[in-house]
C-alpha cells in the first residue's frame, strides 16, 4: 500500500516543490496548512505543484486520522515543527526531530544551552516574564548597539537593531508588558552559515556558506545574497563549530541542522541562530549545486525514514541574490543585460516585480541563482549581476 505523506506549512513556504522530494510515482502527497493555500510554495518554485488543504491547527490531528494506510508526517515550516513532533507522537510515528524542539526553537533556551557547551554566543538578556522598561540596566548588561527580536520567530520577523539610549528607551516603551522578547549584543563582521545532516547523532557536514551582507534592508533597498565558501581551513573550523552546535542543542533524530555566524573583528566565531531545518532564501539550492543535496528535500525525506543523497562535492560553487524592488518601481524594460555574465544563472523575477511595487516599502522583486567551477569568476558574476538595474 502507498504511503500518503503529509506535509504541514504555515508561515514559512516550500523554496522546492515536495514532488521532488517524494515522487507521485511513489507516493500519495497533500499538503496541510493553516494560512492561504496560494502561498504554500515560493513564487519562483517549478515542477509539480502539490494538492493543498485548508485546516485549522487545532484540526490537524483529526484530519490526519481520516488517512487510511501507512502515513508520514513532515515539515520545513519553524512554525510547525514542534507541531509535527507532537502530532507524529500522537500517530506513533518515530520520533525524527530534534527531542528538544525547543532547544532549536527558543532563542533564549539555545544561546544558554550553547553556552553552557562552550559555544560562544552574543552577550544577551531576555525579557523574563515580560518586557519592562529599564532600559539603563539594559544598556549597562549589553551595550549598543543592540538586536531585539522575538525568542521564536524565523526570517527575520519582528527584529530591530537599536543603535541609541533613545531607540532602547523607544522600544521598550513600545514592547512594555509583552511577553516573549530579548535583546542581544550586536556583532559586528562577516556573516556565515553551515549546515549538516544529522542522524541519530550522526553528524554529516554538508557545506559552509558567507552572506554578502545583513539579512535585514530588504525594506530599504538593500539586496540579499549569499555564496558558497571553498573547502579551507575556515570551512574545517565552521563544521567543527556546527559538531559542538549539535552536541549541545541535541543531536538526537533526523534533521539538517543550519547554524548562522558571524566573525568578529578578534576572529571568534559567533553563533547567531540555529535552526533544526533547512534553510530558507536559496541556501537549498546552492547546496544542491555544491554539494548535490538539496537541504530542504534531505530534511523532509529524513523525516519520512527514506533515504538521502550522501553530500559529495560537485565541483561547483553558486551563489544567489534577491534584488529588492522599491515603492512606485518595475522591471526596467527590457530587463538587466546578463548575457556578460561567464557563470551559467537562473532568473526569476517575481510578480511584484513585473508588476510594480504598490507598497510603501522595498519587497523581494527576483531571484537570481548563480553558478561556476572558478569561485573567483562567480564573485566577480555575483558583483556585476548585484550592480545592474533591476527596477525602475
Amino acid at each position: 500500500m502507498r504511503t500518503t505523506i503529509v506535509a504541514l506549512q504555515s508561515k514559512q513556504p516550500f523554496t522546492v516543490a515536495p514532488a521532488v522530494a517524494f515522487p507521485p510515482d511513489e507516493f500519495d502527497l497533500v499538503v496541510v496548512t493553516d494560512g492561504p493555500a496560494g502561498a504554500v510554495v515560493r513564487e519562483d518554485v517549478t515542477g509539480v505543484m502539490p494538492e493543498v488543504t485548508v485546516v485549522a491547527r487545532e484540526k490537524w490531528l483529526a484530519h490526519l486520522r481520516r488517512f487510511e494506510g501507512p502515513v508520514e508526517v513532515v515539515t520545513n515550516d519553524e512554525y510547525c515543527l514542534a507541531e509535527c513532533a507532537r502530532l507524529r507522537e500522537e500517530l506513533g510515528l518515530a520520533a525524527r526531530h530534534p527531542r528538544r524542539p525547543l532547544a532549536y526553537l527558543d532563542k533564549v533556551l539555545m544561546k544558554r544551552l550553547l553556552a553552557a557547551g562552550g559555544v560562544r554566543v552574543p552577550r544577551f538578556h531576555a525579557f523574563e516574564p515580560v518586557v519592562t522598561e529599564a532600559a539603563g540596566v539594559l544598556v549597562e548588561e549589553i551595550g549598543l548597539p543592540v538586536v531585539a527580536k522575538p525568542r521564536q520567530e524565523a526570517n527575520s520577523r519582528g527584529i530591530a537593531i537599536l543603535r541609541t539610549p533613545q531607540e532602547v528607551r523607544d522600544w521598550l516603551g513600545a514592547h512594555d508588558g509583552e511577553a516573549g522578547w530579548q535583546v542581544d549584543e550586536f556583532v559586528d563582521g562577516t556573516l556565515h552559515h553551515v549546515n549538516a545532516l544529522v542522524r541519530d547523532g550522526v553528524i554529516t557536514p554538508v557545506q559552509v556558506g558567507r552572506y554578502l551582507g545583513p539579512l535585514l534592508g530588504v525594506d530599504v533597498g538593500r539586496t540579499l545574497g549569499g555564496v558558497t565558501e571553498p573547502v579551507s581551513p575556515f570551512t574545517a573550523a565552521a563544521h567543527e563549530l556546527n559538531e559542538r552546535v549539535v552536541r549541545a542543542l541535541g543531536g538526537e533524530g533526523s534533521f539538517v541542522v543550519h547554524t548562522e555566524f558571524a566573525v568578529n573583528g578578534d576572529g571568534e566565531l559567533v553563533v547567531l541562530e540555529v535552526a533544526g531545518r533547512a534553510p530558507g532564501a536559496l541556501v537549498s539550492e546552492l547546496a544542491r549545486l555544491h554539494a548535490g543535496v538539496n537541504l530542504e528535500v534531505a530534511n523532509l525525506r529524513m523525516q519520512a525514514g527514506l533515504p538521502v543523497s550522501e553530500p559529495v562535492s560537485q565541483g561547483l560553487h553558486a551563489g544567489w541574490l534577491w534584488p529588492p524592488v522599491m515603492p512606485g518601481a518595475r522591471l526596467h524594460a527590457p530587463g538587466p543585460d546578463l548575457s556578460g555574465l561567464e557563470s551559467e544563472h537562473e532568473v526569476h523575477v517575481r510578480r511584484v516585480g513585473w508588476e510594480g511595487n504598490a507598497s510603501d516599502g522595498g519587497l523581494i522583486g527576483a531571484s537570481v541563482l548563480l553558478w561556476h567551477r572558478d569561485p573567483v569568476q562567480l564573485a566577480e558574476d555575483i558583483a556585476r549581476a548585484r550592480d545592474l538595474t533591476w527596477f525602475s
